[in-house]
């Protein structure tokens, strides 16, 4: 009959492999998010100016999130690029609103 003897130190030492490893994932598929969405991103580049603003963003948008560094996923800028957007436009349409019953 075999026996397997863990002992408090060996198991310290799986833990901190086994975290290791799944850092090193979380890495890895991040960064392949980032390369998936830089392709996607990159399509949009040969988008004409109303097709982005239909979007929320501009053709500068788009420039700027394929200039982050590769590593980084372009798909953060363009969402803040279009949040930013989308609340200009709503405060836009609240002074609209304000001054015609003012």
């Amino acid at each position: 009959m075999n026996s397997f003897v863990v002992n408090s130190q060996s198991s310290s030492f799986v833990s901190t492999v086994v975290a290791a490893l799944r850092a090193v994932t979380g890495k890895v598929s991040g960064f392949a998010l980032a390369l998936h969405n830089r392709r996607e991103i990159n399509e949009l580049a040969s988008a004409d100016a109303a097709m982005l603003r239909d979007l929320g963003l501009t053709p500068t948008d788009v420039e700027g999130a394929l200039a982050e560094p590769l590593w980084r996923d372009p798909s953060t800028m363009l969402v803040a690029a279009q949040m930013d957007w989308r609340h200009s436009a709503k405060a836009a349409k609240h002074d609209n609103f304000i001054g015609l019953h003012a």
